[in-house]
């Protein structure tokens, strides 16, 4: 029987960050009609059965993009929402892949820089993606009403094409995804490719971001590598991730060139402002003419 022992955190009332044992976080917001699920992580043990434990409202899926590590999970369940431009990579893990190999490979390497101990069996919690949900379309301050409990979507390209970020209106909180986080990885890919964003672009949507921040509190990424489970990001991110974006597209960044984090990458240019680094590709910072 696959696993439900998620550490998880009531971070406010009917909210909750469910931790997936350091590989990625998701968020479960519960209104009195029905319950919203952010993100379904790598695809480690019973997601599914575990949120039955918290409601018994339906569930509402919803992406903040397409990368293995939040859709890994997505063949529990039968319909989700995310971003059209994200869409078409789905199935396959924004590009990066969906294999039990694959995501094994991730998830022991999450486990070896983190050193911890998990209440995960590999052999039985992690098994072949699939099937593929029904998705269905989430655009740009769409609202979604939970019963008496809006959320808005909020548009963020850059770390794919189809990021976004949900705003919960009740709770006064941001739920960023990987849209921003202190190991910021921006443009998506190549210039003339689907899944490109310019740095450019990128940085008009971080600010959009800031302009709202009389709308919320405080805010939650994808992941608590750099933040404890339950406790939000430091408000210092996003301002600095706007900076290192300003300074990249002004030309005055002082740029490093880096190993990846992950093993097999390719290098990266990295901008750092504080504690935050921005990864992007030199090629990819100003909009097509």
């Amino acid at each position: 029987m696959k696993t439900q022992d998620f550490p998880y955190a009531e971070i406010a009332p009917n909210t909750y960050e469910i931790g997936e044992f350091d590989c990625a976080s998701m968020f479960l917001l519960i209104g009195d009609d029905k319950a919203m699920l952010i993100d379904t992580g790598v695809g480690i043990g019973d997601l599914k059965g575990f949120v039955r434990t918290l409601t018994d409202k339906p569930v509402m899926v919803c992406y903040t993009h397409n990368h293995v590590d939040h859709v890994g999970g997505a063949g529990a369940f039968d319909n989700a929402y995310i971003h059209p431009k994200d869409m078409t990579t789905f199935a396959t893990g924004g590009g990066i892949g969906l294999d039990v190999e694959g995501r094994i490979g991730y998830i022991n390497f999450i486990a070896e820089r983190q050193k911890g101990e998990y209440a995960y069996n590999l052999d039985v919690d992690v098994t072949e993606w699939g099937p593929q949900p029904l998705l269905y379309p989430l655009k740009d301050e769409q609202v979604i009403e939970l019963g008496n409990r809006k959320v808005t979507v909020y548009e963020c390209p850059g770390h794919t094409a189809g990021s976004i970020c949900f705003l919960d209106e009740n709770t006064r909180i941001l739920f960023l995804g990987d849209a921003v986080n202190c190991n910021l990885g921006l443009g998506g890919g190549a210039p003339g490719t689907p899944n490109f964003t310019s740095i450019e672009k990128a940085l008009f949507y971080l600010k959009r971001l800031y302009s709202i921040r009389d709308r919320y509190d405080r805010y939650y990424n994808g992941h608590y590598d750099f933040r404890a489970l339950g406790e939000p990001l430091g408000e210092d991110v996003l301002s600095d991730a706007i900076t290192a974006c300003e300074q990249i597209v002004a030309g005055t960044a002082t740029v490093e060139v880096k190993p990846s984090m992950f093993p097999g990458a390719p290098v990266r240019s990295v901008v750092t402002v504080g504690r935050t680094q921005v990864s992007f590709n030199p090629e990819g910072i100003h909009e097509p003419q």
